[in-house]
């Protein structure tokens, strides 16, 4: 039960399911912004996520 609440507690989870929404949002809804904003976001977007994924928050000396 302590390693779920920790995973709650984490900023990387937090971020990451933010950058998801963001992301489905933009891509699924049709959110019209500037090329430069999408070109980017399209990149960033799914590295956070994908950090979220893979961050451990119950190890203090490894992500």
């Amino acid at each position: 039960m302590k390693n779920i609440l920790s995973r709650f507690r984490s900023w990387a989870l937090w971020l990451s399911l933010a950058a998801l929404i963001v992301f489905c949002v933009k891509e699924f809804c049709g959110v019209d912004i500037s090329l430069k904003a999408d070109a980017f976001m399209n990149v960033l977007l799914p590295v956070l996520v994908a950090f979220g994924i893979v961050n451990n928050p119950t190890d203090k000396k490894n992500i």
